[in-house]
């Protein structure tokens, strides 16, 4: 390595440890952007919530418990229950497609929710709504026979006493589980209420099969009580029939079509009745809104976190990306500037080298002289001036 071109030299020999420096330093760039996003990223991570997963643990048993009540009063009823299946919930919820799944599972669960009341009821519907049909089309054939503008009658104090029983939304075993013994009073009070309507109408009817549908669900209302829990029901003694007048009034013999009109509208009511009393505040129901406010909360806050992750790691590519790209150029011109470098320094390389070779060709061919004496002289014109000069031969004699 020549002296006069020694940092020239050393930046061509190392150029290719530079670039790879340039490089190294543009990857310790990024990993240290990738490293500062991942910690970042971990600390804005939606947490699994113990309390979603203890209320879909406890609604996962509120189903199970309520298929098997309901099973159960559906065979003794003689009626068949839905097909029912397990809910299948993740066992961690952390993201947003755990979410999506157990969304999914909810909208199984409130359709699985609302046939299992359904067949609770369904016969006991069946029967009164066959009694309304047969009410209605027997009012619709003497409104046809009417003379217009007939008196409406006054609602039978019989029909009017059945809106009085008030009604609770409480329960212990198959309703929730916040329970007092003057809600479940008053839900077998609604119940045997009702009941001795029906009874009533029963006796009323002329119709042998009127009367066997009513008495059906009567019967009914009997399995329907059933469900209610046991620690209170002796205090919660039925009315007795006698609510009931055994005639009704006067006024609405001679209105038979109206009348039938009435009672197909109170029997509706009667079934609106019955299911707020038996269909509402189960333990289920308690389970399933507890799990779904839980869900909707938990999967928003999983919603903020994964955007806030993504924002991060955007910002960082953004920083990752540029620095690759720098350390990548600054390389190639290190390489670059090599090349060019070291093409400068062989060029100046070789000009000293020919020079010196011209040189040496020249030393070469020039002619040898033989070594020369040098002696003055003196010269004596014919003004008799003396010319002093050198003599490379023999002195010049004085006078010629």
């Amino acid at each position: 390595m020549k002296k006069q071109y020694f940092f020239g030299y050393l930046f061509v020999r190392g150029a290719k440890l530079f670039a790879f420096l340039v490089i190294a330093a543009g990857i310790g760039f990024c990993l240290l952007q990738y490293s500062q996003a991942k910690t970042a990223t971990a600390a804005v991570a939606y947490q699994p919530s113990q309390k979603l997963q203890q209320a879909l643990r406890k609604l996962q048993e509120a189903v199970s418990g309520t298929v098997e009540i309901v099973d159960s009063f559906d065979k003794d009823n003689e009626t068949t229950g839905p097909a029912i299946e397990p809910p299948a919930i993740p066992a961690v919820i952390d993201s947003n497609d755990d979410f999506e799944r157990v969304d999914a599972e909810l909208l199984r669960i409130n359709q699985d929710r609302q046939d299992l009341k359904q067949s609770v009821v369904n016969r006991f519907e069946t029967s009164v709504a066959n009694i309304q049909e047969k009410l209605r089309t027997y009012a619709a054939s003497l409104d046809s026979s009417r003379p217009a503008g007939s008196p409406t009658t006054a609602t039978s104090p019989a029909i009017a006493s059945v809106l009085a029983a008030p009604t609770r939304q409480q329960n212990t075993f198959l309703f929730s589980s916040k329970v007092d013994a003057g809600d479940i009073k008053d839900r077998r009070a609604s119940l045997a209420q009702r009941r001795e309507f029906l009874k009533f109408l029963e006796g009323k009817a002329e119709n042998a099969e009127n009367r066997a549908i009513l008495n059906e669900a009567a019967n009914q209302m009997d399995q329907l009580s059933k469900l209610l829990p046991e620690k209170a029901e002796a205090s919660a003694a039925p009315q007795s029939s006698s609510t009931f007048p055994a005639n009704e009034p006067s006024s609405e013999q001679g209105s038979s079509g109206s009348l039938s009109e009435r009672v197909a509208g109170q029997l509706e009511l009667l079934r609106s009745e019955v299911r707020q009393t038996l269909l509402t505040s189960w333990k289920l129901d308690d389970a399933f809104d507890l799990a779904s406010e839980l869900t909707s909360v938990e999967r928003e806050k999983c919603r903020v976190a994964t955007l806030s992750q993504r924002g991060i790691w955007l910002a960082a590519g953004s920083k990752m990306l540029p620095g690759l790209f720098v350390a990548t150029l600054l390389s190639f011109l290190v390489l670059v500037f090599a090349d060019l470098v070291r093409t400068l320094l062989d060029t100046a390389s070789n000009t000293g080298t020919v020079a010196e070779a011209v040189n040496a060709l020249r030393g070469s061919f020039a002619p040898a002289t033989p070594p020369q004496r040098e002696s003055l002289f003196v010269v004596h014109d014919k003004e008799d001036r003396h010319i002093i000069g050198e003599d490379e031969e023999t002195p010049v004699a004085g006078g010629s």
